[in-house]
């Protein structure tokens, strides 16, 4: 009798040892990791998914005719002038002006395509820049614009909303393919200057003149921020 119970608790230990070693082989096989060799570095890198690119694009500002207008509003020579001054700012190539032909107020559009002229001129466009062009409008009871156009270096991301995969069913721990198309594309609206996004600027040379007024009012007991020049607010000026 003796025998028959240490024969069975014998291998009832070898049996737990067996168990374990295999319920130990199923979790390091559960929180094994998937080889970098097995996912792609585009699986894993929003940013190569859905890279920004420097490229040109056009900045167009289309100006409404209407049928017997004969001059531009004080708004739109305003509006022409801010048009005018981001070309100036960031433009590349000519400026075009383009003029509808075809449409019912064809006559009165090339009219105000030589006052829209006229205003790029003076806003300091030389007339060698400035290129007119008409384009063709197919339906003749259409009210045209003339079109202001400029061609402008911006950052440009591709388009989000793309799901080639099930969601559902996840084979693998790679990033869904449309994760972080929206960051990529909000940061393509924002930078104000795309070659940073290329290059980092170099440094400005440093004020020494700022420096030593800045740490003087600091040893007389002074506010340091005092001596920072504070920009102005817009809706004051």
């Amino acid at each position: 009798m003796f025998d028959k119970s240490y024969k069975a608790a014998a291998l009832m230990r070898k049996s737990g040892s067996l168990a374990a070693v295999l319920l130990a082989g199923a979790v390091l096989a559960g929180c094994q990791s998937i080889s970098t060799t097995d996912v792609a570095l585009t699986d894993q890198d929003y940013r190569k998914r859905h890279p920004i690119l420097i490229a040109e694009q056009p900045e167009v500002m289309d100006i409404p005719v209407a049928m017997k207008a004969t001059e531009l509003t004080p708004d739109i020579n305003r509006a022409i002038y801010r048009f005018v001054n981001a070309y100036r700012a960031s433009g590349t190539g000519f400026m075009n002006i383009q003029v509808p032909a075809g449409s019912a107020n064809e006559v009165a559009a090339l009219t105000a395509a030589r006052a829209v002229k006229k205003v790029v001129q003076r806003s300091g466009v030389a007339p060698g820049h400035i290129r007119v062009t008409p384009y063709q409008v197919d339906n003749k009871a259409w009210v045209a614009p003339v079109r202001l156009s400029f061609l402008k270096v911006k950052a440009v991301a591709p388009e989000c909303g793309i799901w080639p995969e099930d969601l559902g069913k996840p084979d693998t721990d790679k990033q869904y393919f449309n994760f972080g198309c929206a960051q990529q594309q909000n940061l393509a609206a924002m930078v104000q200057n795309p070659s940073d996004l290329i290059t980092p600027r170099e440094m400005t040379p440093a004020d020494g003149e700022q420096r030593s007024r800045v740490i003087d009012i600091y040893r007389k007991g002074g506010d340091p921020s005092a001596a920072i020049p504070m920009q102005p607010n817009l809706n004051d000026l």
